[in-house]
């Protein structure tokens, strides 16, 4: 939104981004913040790549639309992403997450047990809707929990798979035309009740 008072323009989303520039450096942490509003296209990407973990997504509308995003990256990751579009939106995300440890071999007797890796999680989220809302959360580190949201019309595509040494999970979940759908993904969380 663009003001004329006396003849000089102010920028409001102009100054609002300045002002989001430096959050960062007065929070102390790695984190991006970001909002925005168009009537036109846009593209939007993000990663997070550590020891172990590593994080990516990718966002397009193009028409009205409002997209949403917050990134911390510390020890854990965590993101979270909203999506709103009166046009068509294409979605794409994944995270994986590996854990290796030195110690006991599980496995043969001449393995190396300092490479031996104990864990495995993997999620991905592939989409193309033709207008609706769109969120996603993910919280990386030990346990991994990712929780998405979509209402709307549009193809929506979800994988998961863990892997921790003893067991193999394998998740899928497709969706087509008018949909809302909820889906939640924890991994590496104690089970002990």
């Amino acid at each position: 939104m663009i003001l004329v008072k006396d003849g000089a323009m102010v920028n409001r989303a102009g100054i609002l981004l300045l002002v989001l520039l430096f959050i960062p450096i007065m929070i102390g942490a790695d984190s991006v913040t970001s909002s925005i509003t168009c009537n036109g296209a846009s593209f939007v990407a993000s990663s997070v790549v550590q020891p172990g973990a590593s994080w990516s997504e990718r966002l397009s509308t193009s028409d009205a639309a409002m997209i949403i995003r917050d990134l911390f990256a510390g020890e854990t990751v965590r993101t979270n992403t909203l999506v709103r579009s009166q046009g068509p939106m294409g979605i794409f995300e994944y995270s994986t997450t590996r854990a290796n440890t030195t110690g006991e071999v599980r496995g043969c007797l001449f393995d190396r047990p300092e490479n031996t890796t104990l864990t495995r999680y993997e999620t991905a989220v592939l989409g193309l809707m033709s207008q609706g809302t769109y969120s996603s959360m993910l919280s990386q580190g030990n346990a991994s929990r990712f929780l998405i949201h979509a209402n709307g019309t549009g193809i929506l595509l979800t994988r998961a798979e863990s892997d921790d040494g003893s067991q193999v999970m394998n998740h899928g979940s497709d969706t087509l035309g008018d949909l809302n759908m909820t889906e939640e993904m924890e991994f590496g969380a104690d089970d002990r009740m």
